[in-house]
């Protein structure tokens, strides 16, 4: 069985901790994009050409070859960090993307705080817009097709969050 997780949610959440312990629990790969981070910043047009070209791309990938992925972060931060941050983008391929998630099954996970205060990002136009990032999440929760879990990570509790995840992808 094809089994697609995207966990993506506001910054520092625990996204990398959970996907990998994730994929270690039920022994699919786990992919974080290490770019990511290069061109936040330097090039933020990176950004609208990985929807366009690369997760296109790989969508197909894993429509044809029924491959299993755990993703930390995907195309769901576009149409977060787009709106959040006034970038451009191109929501007519995120909605493609979106639905062709949709029919692949693909599970998404939005871990999430109760408070954000404490949390310090490496970028200060993330700080200083991490309650409305939050809400963006909340709303993207609304906007896919795709089957979310709203997962919130206030205890910290890595044993309870994957309980919780494994039951949300296998129900």
């Amino acid at each position: 069985m094809q089994t697609i997780v995207i966990l993506d949610g506001p910054d520092n959440t625990g996204k990398t901790n959970i996907g990998k312990a994730l994929s270690n629990d039920i022994g699919v790969p786990y992919f974080k994009n290490k770019d990511e981070h290069r061109y936040f910043l330097k090039d933020p047009e990176y950004f609208i050409h990985a929807i366009r070209y690369v997760d296109t791309y790989f969508t197909s990938y894993l429509e044809t070859s029924g491959a299993s992925i755990i993703l930390d972060r995907a195309w769901p931060s576009e149409w977060i960090y787009s709106q959040a941050l006034h970038r451009k983008t191109d929501f007519q391929v995120l909605r493609e993307l979106d639905d062709r998630h949709a029919a692949l099954g693909t599970r998404i996970v939005i871990p999430w705080r109760s408070d954000y205060s404490k949390v310090k990002d490496d970028y200060a136009q993330v700080n200083d817009n991490i309650e409305k990032i939050h809400k963006l999440y909340m709303d993207f929760s609304e906007w896919t097709n795709c089957k979310c879990l709203k997962l919130n990570v206030d205890d910290e509790n890595l044993s309870r969050e994957i309980s919780e995840i494994k039951e949300f992808i296998y129900k």
